[in-house]
This record gives structure tokens, C-alpha cells and sequence, in this order.
């Protein structure tokens, strides 16, 4: 049954995909209508988030953010699949990154690089990276239940040189690498909520309590790695820009903590700049300190 499930979405997404990106926008306009208009996915969920993460904003102001992100929601579905059928070169004009040297500034002085972002403007696009610097670059992920969606999913981001690796084989992943002499960079999604259980720390973002994901901090500090906040921005529809600043080149100087708050910072500094292109449809808060 997953079988054919599978290969009932992959066959239209594969025709799909054959279309140039400004048809796709078209496309993605209607199911923006039905989406949003008609079926009101999660609407709740983003009204919620935006209003505690902005309570001086005005109703009108909500409502555009609102808007603006459901049109980046589903022009962001477009964009995952896009590459399906596209070579680095041709999907490098989507995705420029402004300072890539300062990366391999690091690779020049032997240093390994944990990057942390969230999930915000367009994280996939990501895979492009291993074109742009000299490190070995991994991506951790959570696989999913479905082997055939999990698979088209891990072969669109290591399609340009990413290497995948499951989160519950990371640190021995990456130990492994360290080990064998190779100079790498991973980075995280480190704005996904923690399980219960897993709590750790809490931390105030976007005007609210929140449980924060220490993977990135424990990371860098086993195995010292530099910390860089990818800044992930949306000059225009289908146009990006990334660019890399460092939080810190000595992890085992800083404070408990101190890393994940410096990371937690940088992107809420993004999202209060540019909301609408945060993943406001995500449950971040459903883990409350009670």
C-alpha cells in the first residue's frame, strides 16, 4: 500500500518538476487559495504563534505576515522539488552565497564547523553548499516512517555532495570523521522542539518560553568546532541569499549554554526582521514549562 501511495505523489512530481519554477508559482498560487482560503491548514496554530511572538503588532499586521507566509509555504514546496531534474549550475542563480570564504577560512586553519540555522527562507536549497566550500559537509536529519518518501527526501538534499546522516548516529558519525582526519561541517535545524523527555534547557524566544534543542552546542563542544548562524534571506520570490556569521571559533571557552543562547538570538533577530518566511505553522511551543 505505501508502495503505491508513494509512486501515486512521486509520478506528478516528477512531470511537475520538468516545468520552469515561474509555472510552478502559478501553480503554487492555486493551492496558496486552497491551502489558506479553502481548507485554513493550521491556521489556528499560525494565528497563535504570530500573536504571542508579536503581541504589540496590530491585527492588520498579523494578518499580513499571516498571508505572506502562506504564500512562502507554498512556493517552498515548489522550490523542494524543483531540483528534481536540475544540475548545480542551474539551480546556483537561486541561491546565492555572499561570503562562503569565511568558511573555508576556517578550513585553512584545520577547524571544523558546526552550522545552526532554522527553519526559515529556504533551508533546503542548503544542499548546494559542498559547491561553495572546501569542508566535507554533513546534514543531520530525522528519517521518516515511509522508506520510499525518506529516501526521495535524503537523495533530492545529498543530490550536489551533502552527506546524510540519522540523528540517532550523528555524534558517533561525525566522532568518526574527526577520527579519521576529515575537516568537516554539519549543520542543524536547531529551532524543532524537543521531546518532552529530552528537555534540557529553556530559553526565552519570540516573547515566550521555549525549550531549546542542544544538539549544535554539544556538538561543537565534543569535538571543537566553530559555531556560524547560517542567515538564510529572501531578496525575492525564488531568490536567495545566505550568509555566514561566527557565533564563536572556541566552543570549550564559552559558558554552558552560551552557544545555544547566541544561536537562539541570531534567528530571532532574522524572523523579527522578515516574519513571514519562519515556519509559523510549526507547534514550537506545545512543550509548556507546566
Amino acid at each position: 500500500m505505501n508502495r503505491i501511495i508513494f509512486w501515486l505523489a512521486y509520478a506528478p512530481l516528477w512531470l511537475l518538476t520538468l516545468l520552469p519554477l515561474r509555472v510552478l508559482f502559478v501553480i503554487s498560487d492555486i493551492i496558496y487559495f486552497i491551502v489558506y482560503r479553502l481548507v485554513g491548514y493550521r491556521k489556528s496554530v499560525v494565528r497563535e504563534n504570530l500573536e504571542k511572538s508579536f503581541p504589540d503588532k496590530t491585527t492588520s499586521e498579523l494578518r499580513k505576515i499571516e498571508q505572506d507566509f502562506y504564500r512562502h509555504l507554498c512556493d517552498s514546496f515548489m522550490e523542494w522539488v524543483y531540483p528534481l531534474h536540475r544540475n548545480a549550475g542551474e539551480m546556483e542563480k537561486y541561491y546565492h552565497f555572499l561570503n562562503p570564504e569565511l568558511i573555508n577560512t576556517l578550513y585553512a586553519k584545520g577547524k571544523g564547523v558546526v552550522g545552526v540555522l532554522g527553519h526559515y527562507g529556504n533551508w533546503e536549497y542548503l544542499s548546494l553548499l559542498p559547491k561553495k566550500i572546501e569542508h566535507k559537509v554533513w546534514a543531520i536529519y530525522k528519517p521518516l516512517k515511509n522508506k520510499r518518501f525518506d529516501k526521495l527526501i535524503t537523495d533530492l538534499r545529498s543530490k550536489y555532495g551533502v552527506h546524510m546522516t540519522p540523528n540517532t548516529e550523528s555524534i558517533r558519525k561525525l566522532m568518526s570523521e574527526a577520527n579519521a582526519g576529515e575537516i568537516t561541517m554539519t549543520y542543524f535545524l536547531a529551532d524543532q522542539s524537543p521531546m518532552r523527555q529530552d528537555i534540557k534547557y529553556r530559553t526565552t524566544f519570540l516573547n515566550q518560553d521555549t525549550p531549546v534543542f542542544l544538539g549544535p552546542e554539544l556538538v561543537a563542544t565534543k569535538l571543537d568546532m566553530a559555531v556560524v548562524f547560517i542567515d538564510i534571506r529572501k531578496i525575492r520570490r525564488g531568490r536567495y541569499e545566505v550568509e555566514f556569521s561566527i557565533l564563536t571559533e572556541h566552543p570549550r571557552l564559552c559558558k554552558p549554554f552560551e552557544i545555544t543562547e547566541l544561536h537562539v538570538k541570531a534567528l530571532e533577530a532574522a524572523i523579527i526582521r522578515d516574519p513571514a518566511w519562519w515556519l509559523w505553522s510549526h507547534r514550537r511551543w506545545k512543550h509548556s514549562r507546566n
